[in-house]
C-alpha cells in the first residue's frame, strides 16, 4: 500500500507523466554555452575561438578533485571561450569523438578508479548539483542510500520518466554507489503512479533481503529531502546518515564503467499552461532553455520557470543554459495562470 506524510498536499499534476509516453528530442539549440565557474571553482578551457569540437570531446577542465570536466554536447565551432563562458555553434552534423574513457569490468576497478572513471565523465546528481565522485567519496558512511525515483512537484516528472525500463540499470548503478559509499542497506521509493516500474523492481528484488521498496502516494513534496528520508526511516535528516541518489545519475554511473560514455543529455520536463501537453524532453547540456520552449510549442511565454514550480527560480534570458541539474522548464504564455501556491511557504 503506498505511504505519505501527515500534512501532505494533493496538487493536480501538470507533468505529462505516463509509463507509455515517449521522451522526446528538442529542436537542435543553434548555439550552446558552457559555464566554466563550478561551485567557485574557475575551469581551464581546453579550447580557443575558431576551434572545431565534436560530441563527447572535453572543452574545459582543472586539476582539481573538486572539479568536473565540462563535456562538447555538440559537434560544431567554439565561438568563444573567456570570461568564465564558452560557446559553441552548432554545425548540426552530430559528429561524436571516437576517443572513449577507458574502461574494465567494474568488478576489477578499484573504488579510486570507479570514483576517477565517475569524475571524467562529467557525472552530478541532479537533484543537488554535486560532482557524483564527491557525493560518493564522503568521509563518513551513511546508514543508508536512498533512490527517489520521482518528483512530487506536479510540474514535473523527469525522475520518473528516467526510472521508466530502467530498473535493472538502475540496479547496476546504485550497486556501485553502495559499494563507494560502503553501504549494505538501500531504499528505492516510487511513486504509486509508476506502477509499471514498480513492478519491475519488485521483480527485480525479490531475493535481496538489502534493498527496500516503497510505493509513495503522489503527494506535494513527497521527495523533499527531509520529508523523504522522514517517511521512509521515521528518522530526520541530518546530511550523513542518509544519502539520496536520482535514478538519472545511477544509469549515468552504468554508462561510464560500461562503455565509457561521458553525459552529454539530461532528461528535462517542458510544462505549464494546461493549452500545451507537458513533455520530457532528452536536452544536450549547453541547449538553450529558448530552444526547449520552441520545441514544446512556447513562442512567447509571459513567465518562464527553471526547476520546480514552488522551488523554481524566474528567468527572463531564454539563451539560459540546461545544466546536468535542470530537471524543468515551467512557461506560462499567461501569467495568471501560475497556481496560487507557488507563493506558498513549504
Amino acid at each position: 500500500m503506498p505511504i505519505s506524510f501527515k500534512g501532505a498536499k494533493r496538487y493536480k499534476k501538470h507533468n505529462g507523466f505516463s509509463e507509455t509516453a515517449e521522451i522526446k528530442k528538442p529542436i537542435a539549440s543553434p548555439i550552446h554555452y558552457y559555464s566554466l565557474l563550478q561551485d567557485n571553482i574557475l575551469l581551464k578551457p581546453l579550447v580557443t575561438a575558431g576551434d572545431r569540437v565534436l560530441i563527447g570531446e572535453r572543452i574545459a577542465d582543472l586539476n582539481e578533485f573538486r572539479a568536473i570536466p565540462v563535456i562538447s554536447t555538440v559537434s560544431g565551432t567554439v565561438l568563444t571561450a573567456d570570461n568564465g563562458m564558452i560557446a559553441i555553434e552548432n554545425d548540426f552534423l552530430d559528429d561524436e569523438t571516437l576517443i572513449r574513457l577507458p574502461v574494465k569490468p567494474a568488478e576489477e576497478m578499484t573504488s579510486r578508479e570507479l570514483l576517477w572513471l565517475i569524475r571524467e565523465s562529467g557525472i552530478v546528481e541532479p537533484r543537488t548539483g554535486e560532482p557524483a565522485h564527491l557525493l560518493l567519496s564522503q568521509g563518513k558512511v551513511p546508514n543508508c542510500a536512498v533512490v527517489c525515483c520521482f518528483d512530487s512537484d506536479p510540474y514535473v516528472s523527469s525522475p520518473q520518466m528516467s526510472s521508466v525500463n530502467n530498473a535493472e540499470k538502475i540496479l547496476s548503478g546504485l550497486n556501485l554507489a553502495l559499494r563507494l559509499l560502503c553501504v549494505k542497506k538501500a531504499i528505492i521509493a516510487v511513486e504509486s503512479t509508476s506502477k509499471k516500474t514498480y513492478s519491475d523492481f519488485k521483480y527485480l528484488l525479490r531475493y535481496n533481503k538489502n534493498i527496500l521498496l516503497y510505493s509513495l502516494k503522489p503527494y506535494y513534496p513527497q521527495s523533499r529531502s527531509d520529508i523523504l528520508i522522514k517517511t521512509l526511516t521515521g528518522k530526520q535528516e541530518d546530511g550523513i546518515s542518509t544519502v539520496i541518489l536520482s535514478p538519472e545519475m545511477l544509469c549515468n554511473i552504468v554508462d561510464a564503467t560500461e562503455i565509457g560514455k561521458p553525459v552529454t543529455q539530461k532528461t528535462v520536463t517542458v510544462s505549464g499552461d494546461d493549452i500545451l501537453e507537458p513533455s520530457n524532453f532528452s536536452v544536450p547540456l549547453g541547449a538553450t532553455v529558448d530552444s526547449l520552449l520552441v520545441s514544446a510549442g512556447y513562442n512567447e511565454p509571459q513567465t518562464v520557470i527553471m526547476g520546480g514550480i514552488t522551488d523554481g527560480t524566474s528567468i527572463t534570458d531564454l539563451n539560459t543554459p540546461v545544466t546536468s541539474s535542470t530537471r524543468a522548464v515551467i512557461a506560462f504564455n499567461d501569467k495568471n495562470n501560475i497556481p496560487p501556491y507557488r507563493k506558498e511557504p513549504v
